[in-house]
């Protein structure tokens, strides 16, 4: 699947799952839990140390639904318990059975808690850390990361934005129609970040806490859509850009360079959930790049953002139907309401 990584391959889209059914590979477990709806996640980086991090993530957290009272949301609930049911006793078997072969493996538990930390192999350096816990309000809780290390194929350059602007520029040429809407987001000196839902990632340029979070800030890029005929398309059109990413960051790794996608059923398709570009500093991590995308039936809409002069930055929930922000309040592109 990457060019980076291990051979993960859709070899078990016609396995059919039964109650005792257990799956015998990590890329079955993945595939199977994206044909149920809950895929895992993957995040291609390269560190400053020129090294190149392959990672697979699969976090859940099923809480207590005896409080619950509409039936939409049991019904939900109830999914995701059987899925995180599905999760525990696969996973399980498979890092019991890693274990056996394993170059190192530990496990250790608490009332809470059980942690398995695995190193699989040497060469390249592949490690699996497993944890089954018990999280705020009674929560059930699952993470799994399984990690690919190796050096980069060639020096990485840099941390700098060009490569990825020329890639977009590149790809947006090829579309028919493109549309593009400038985008502003901006927060005024002495006006905190809300705890409210209407922005899901805030960003300060110094770690901890400091005079960044209330800093005066500005932010600008531009929302691009590239129409499409129904959402399949859309899908295939973010695949392909995500495809280009991997591509580019693979053959040519820039320091600083964090890839993140969510992977489809068949291990074969991508959704973008965020590209970014950081420098790391010593008392800071500065972002100065910033790719994210949404798909819909009529296209798929991808956010740039440049962000390297900002202190802080916020981007808001639905950013896909937003112009502009200014500290809480919200300027929306009227023609997209619609996906709210």
């Amino acid at each position: 699947m990457m060019l980076v990584t291990m051979s993960i391959t859709a070899c078990t889209q016609n396995v059919t799952e039964t109650p005792d059914h257990k799956v015998e590979t990590i890329a079955e477990l993945f595939d199977s839990l994206a044909n149920r709806g809950a895929p895992p996640s993957h995040e291609l980086r390269c560190y400053r140390d020129s090294m190149m991090s392959d990672e697979y993530t699969i976090f859940t957290v099923v809480e207590d639904t005896t409080q619950k009272t509409d039936e939409a949301d049991k019904d939900w609930y109830r999914h995701a318990a059987d899925n995180q049911r599905f999760l525990l006793r696969n996973a399980t078997y498979l890092v019991e059975k890693l274990c056996k072969t394993a170059v190192e493996s530990y496990r250790y538990s608490t009332p809470d808690s059980v942690n398995y930390s695995i190193t699989i192999k040497k060469e390249p350096e592949t490690l699996l850390t497993f944890r089954h816990y018990k999280g705020n309000r009674n929560a059930d809780c699952i993470v799994l990361y399984y990690t690919i290390k190796k050096p980069a194929k060639i020096l990485p350059k840099p941390c700098d934005p060009k490569l990825t602007q020329a890639l977009l520029k590149q790809f947006l040429a090829e579309q028919k129609d493109v549309k593009q809407y400038p985008v502003h987001y901006e927060w005024d000196k002495g006006v905190p970040f809300p705890n409210e839902g209407k922005f899901y990632t805030s960003f300060t340029q110094h770690r901890g806490h400091s005079a960044d979070s209330l800093a005066a800030s500005l932010v600008t890029g531009i929302h691009y859509i590239i129409p499409a005929k129904g959402e399949e398309q859309a899908k295939k059109l973010e695949n392909e850009l995500c495809d280009r990413l991997t591509r580019l960051y693979t053959e040519q790794p820039v320091i600083g360079s964090n890839l993140r996608t969510t992977i489809r059923p068949g291990l074969k398709m991508k959704r973008l959930s965020r590209f970014w570009l950081w420098q790391n500093g010593k008392d800071r991590r500065r972002t100065i790049y910033e790719l994210q995308t949404e798909v819909f039936d009529d296209g798929l809409h991808i956010l740039e953002l440049n962000t390297a002069d900002a202190p802080r930055f916020t981007v808001p929930l639905n950013w896909w139907v937003i112009m502009r922000t200014h500290n809480t309040k919200i300027f929306y592109l009227d023609e997209w309401k619609e996906h709210i």
